[in-house]
């Protein structure tokens, strides 16, 4: 297990893995099962050098998330679910928590606002994915854009963000392999994002990508947009400083 490869990782992605209550800890945890296979928890504390105690708190909330199984063994051993079970995991929380903020604070607050201030929260189907990135891109003066999926620069695309790029400011993220050069665009190169996004001012749609096609959440909440500006600025720092991973 490359230690310091895995505290890089741990050291970029703590601070937004928290807003979504998941400790670093934890992550360490599953990526140490995930790399070595699996183990017991004496094992695992005795490698990570940390207390058997708050091993097994650990090892229960990541069994309780789902995150790591725990065969029927004496003493039992934990290993670790795959990665893409993980981000599956990781995206139905992330659902879970924004459904729960809706529910809490923006739909009580939202009810007693005039209608023109209402938040939404939009599910994008792939047929309609094109037609709402160019309409986000029409809104405002500065954009943070995050592609990691090719198809989704069509002439279109690529011409809209050329002719916002004259009177806006507008940060691109795509992967090396795009080789891709706009005038008047920022352009940095991170491979290896999950999922694509536009961010304006006021407005964020992300882009996952379900088996075989792409489907977009558009939303206007506040505390939405905030976190994805947070996340984009965070990740281009990253690719300013010449990594190629996240």
């Amino acid at each position: 297990m490359e230690n310091s490869t895995i505290e890089d990782l741990l050291a970029r992605v703590s601070k937004f893995a928290s807003i979504l209550g998941i400790s670093r800890s934890e992550l360490k945890v599953y990526s140490f099962l995930l790399l070595e296979g699996q183990m017991t928890a004496r094992d695992v504390s005795k490698k990570l050098s940390i207390s058997y105690t708050k091993i097994y708190t650990i090892l229960s909330k990541l069994e309780e998330r789902g995150w790591i199984k725990k065969l029927g063994k004496k003493p039992a051993v934990y290993e670790a679910i795959s990665l893409r079970d993980l981000w599956s995991s990781v995206k139905r929380l992330i659902e879970i928590k924004v459904n729960e903020f809706e529910k809490e604070f923006i739909e009580p607050l939202s009810s007693i606002l005039p209608t023109s201030s209402t938040y939404n929260v939009i599910l994008i189907p792939s047929s309609k994915l094109k037609e709402t990135i160019i309409n986000t891109l029409s809104d405002g003066n500065k954009f943070l854009i995050a592609i990691s999926f090719q198809e989704l620069l069509d002439e279109n695309v690529i011409e809209t963000i050329k002719v916002k790029a004259f009177h806006s400011t507008v940060k691109l993220i795509v992967p090396d392999s795009f080789g891709l050069e706009l005038p008047g665009v920022e352009i940095k190169k991170l491979n290896n994002m999950f999922g694509s996004g536009i961010i304006t001012s006021s407005s964020v749609l992300l882009i996952l990508r379900n088996v075989d096609k792409l489907s977009g959440l558009l939303s206007n909440h506040k505390y939405i947009v905030d976190i994805a500006s947070v996340y984009f600025n965070h990740i281009w720092e990253q690719a300013s400083k010449g990594a190629n991973t996240l």
